[in-house]
């Protein structure tokens, strides 16, 4: 890759052989401002640009000054027909100095034109290659990002599919006990069929990745997975921030916590105070 210094370079090149150009033909005078604005923030790609438009305005006006030539010759022999000899050696010589000038212009174009072939292909074929490889790779993006829109949409239904697939016998469990309960009086049969019910709905969040999170009395209360919701105090500090009881259990879908466990913990007396005092 080139470096910035030598990118420098170029640019300042480039930019002093469009300020000669354009000083030398009137027909390029429109571009003077452009090239000023360039030269406060130069921008290869603009530079590019201004040299291709230049190209492509001398390009045409070399076509322009070979029709008018033509145009001439052709005046010229109608001239001759019409007119007499003397009028004809006249415009003759005006057709034979006006050739010389179109000439001398013309060459003068394509030799600015080939100096601008010689100097700048390279940089067009770059230019090109970058440009066609930035068109690939954008359509090699888009279509990545649309195959990747489809896959999460994909997944998002086949997921919903699966979890309430597997809800349904649990849904069919609820209707069956609940038209149980019109037949029995039977608590112990009821009982055992909430306890189906549960189990079967705990079964199918376990096998989407649910953790459920005991906690017993005794263990130390950890803040990433406790939210003490009711303190004891106690003068003893081996006590200090031990659990007392669980309200309720913790649960955890993969590495994230959804919910953190209700508990009862201990507290030093001294630092509860020390709180309200603060």
């Amino acid at each position: 890759m080139e470096n910035e210094k030598t990118i420098q370079e170029k640019q300042e090149r480039n930019i002093k052989y469009l300020e000669e150009i354009i000083k030398k033909y009137n027909l390029l005078k429109t571009f003077e401002k452009p090239l000023e604005k360039i030269k406060e923030n130069p921008d290869t790609n603009k530079i590019n640009d201004l040299l291709r438009i230049i190209c492509s305005i001398l390009d045409e006006k070399i076509n322009t000054l070979n029709e008018e030539l033509k145009t001439a010759q052709e005046k010229n022999k109608a001239i001759q027909e019409e007119f007499n000899i003397d009028e004809y050696e006249k415009l003759k010589k005006e057709k034979e100095e006006l050739e010389t000038q179109f000439k001398t212009q013309i060459e003068e174009y394509e030799s600015k034109l080939k100096e601008y072939e010689n100097k700048y292909s390279d940089l067009i074929d770059r230019y090109q290659k970058v440009s066609n490889a930035y068109i690939e790779l954008k359509n090699e993006y888009e279509s990545y990002i649309n195959r990747m829109q489809k896959n999460q949409d994909k997944l998002k239904r086949e997921s919903k599919e699966r979890i309430i697939s597997n809800l349904i016998p649990v849904i069919d469990s609820f209707n069956i006990s609940l038209n149980s309960l019109q037949n029995t009086q039977n608590i112990n049969d009821v009982l055992k069929g909430v306890e189906l019910i549960y189990s079967q709905l705990i079964d199918v969040l376990k096998n989407e990745g649910l953790e459920i999170i005991k906690t017993e009395p005794g263990q130390n209360f950890d803040p990433s997975i406790h939210e003490a919701i009711e303190i004891e105090e106690t003068d003893s500090p081996e006590k200090e921030s031990i659990i007392i009881q669980e309200y309720r259990p913790a649960y955890k879908l993969m590495d994230k916590i959804l919910r953190p466990a209700s508990v009862k913990v201990y507290k030093l007396k001294n630092k509860i105070e020390g709180d309200k005092d603060g």
